[in-house]
């Protein structure tokens, strides 16, 4: 899965399911190769606590997307 923006394109913030822009992201971490983007440093830091739990497959699954169910909590 390649989270590397083309223009004017958003990527999927992996913990929250969040559609954010990379040029305006808050954070961002490397897993496997692989570039994520984040909307909060909460998400971010969810993510380098256990980035094998939000990557790959597990990518913003309805029960961590807790932006869009409560309002952008995350942050």
């Amino acid at each position: 899965m390649n989270h590397l923006p083309k223009t004017n394109a958003t990527v999927t913030d992996p913990v929250c399911g969040m559609a954010i822009d990379p040029a305006t992201a808050v954070g961002s971490s490397r897993h496997d190769g692989e570039k994520y983007y984040f909307c909060s440093r909460g998400c971010e830091t969810k993510f380098d606590s256990a980035p094998a739990t939000y990557s790959g497959a597990a990518v913003a699954t309805t029960a961590n997307a807790s932006c869009y169910s409560t309002g952008h909590s995350c942050c």
